[in-house]
């Protein structure tokens, strides 16, 4: 029943998107489900040995039960969104987020390293930050896909590695500089393929990641009151003279009143 009240009020919020506006590409981000990276500091302050703490605790390849929840919300929450593309960070939680979606809809989804959490939100609109100087796209690790994972995604031919990871010790306009980088090359790949259609896309990843893509679309600070939940979607739609207006978020209707 929860489910079923889940699936119909997104299903309404999706028709009245739908209804506002049609000609716009519109922007949709998920950001994961709750992994156990995202309960370890709630954990520390119990009185609990470590011995005893559950397995998924500090994991950021595990999703707490209260992230296998959300996943189980999220599939359905899905349900009501016709996507004509879909892109995920290449770390296990965005994946796993949306790899039910993928197989209950048969559909594959192009990884996208640019997604993959980073350091520097805060500071991302900046006009002080450092120009990088050297290219820092697929000079990273490996990106590997585990065995049921394989027919669901796919990796690009330039990008099978990650982008390469600020030096040690690097200062926060440093780390927001590599954030920009990455979040700038993924919108150049986004209007690029669908800039001026009417195509809806899904991107899969993470809070850090999520509010630097929001922030550099809007080239402005969202008016919001938190962050992005776990399993939250946030939507933009491109208007006619290219910009964007935030229309979705923490899956809800999007309003600046």
């Amino acid at each position: 029943m929860k489910h079923l009240k889940t699936f119909l009020l997104t299903y309404f919020i999706a028709i009245g998107l739908c209804t506002v506006a049609n000609a716009g590409l519109k922007i949709y981000y998920i950001r994961h489900a709750q992994a156990g990276h995202n309960v370890k500091k709630a954990w520390e302050k119990k009185d609990v040995p470590k011995s005893e703490w559950p397995a998924y605790v500090g994991n950021a390849e595990m999703f707490t039960p209260t992230g296998e929840r959300q996943v189980a919300a999220a599939t359905e929450k899905l349900k009501a969104y016709p996507f004509d593309f879909i892109a995920s960070s290449p770390m296990w939680r965005a994946r796993n987020t949306i790899l039910p979606h993928l197989k209950e809809n048969n559909r594959t989804a192009e990884v996208w390293p640019e997604l993959r959490e980073g350091r520097g939100a805060g500071s991302i609109l900046s006009k002080d930050l450092p120009v990088l100087q050297e290219e820092i796209l697929n000079r990273g690790e490996p990106i590997i896909l585990q065995g049921e994972e394989k027919p669901f995604f796919e990796l690009r031919d330039d990008a099978k590695n990650n982008y390469s990871h600020y030096p040690k010790n690097s200062s926060r306009m440093i780390r927001a500089a590599y954030l920009k980088y990455a979040t700038l090359s993924a919108i150049k790949m986004i209007e690029k393929r669908f800039g001026g259609t009417d195509q809806s896309i899904l991107l899969a990843g993470h809070q850090i990641s999520g509010s630097s893509l929001l922030k550099m679309l809007l080239q402005d600070e969202p008016k919001v009151k938190s962050g992005l939940r776990n399993t939250g979607l946030w939507m933009v739609e491109q208007q006619e003279d290219g910009s964007y207006r935030l229309k979705m978020y923490n899956s809800e209707v999007y309003s600046e009143q």
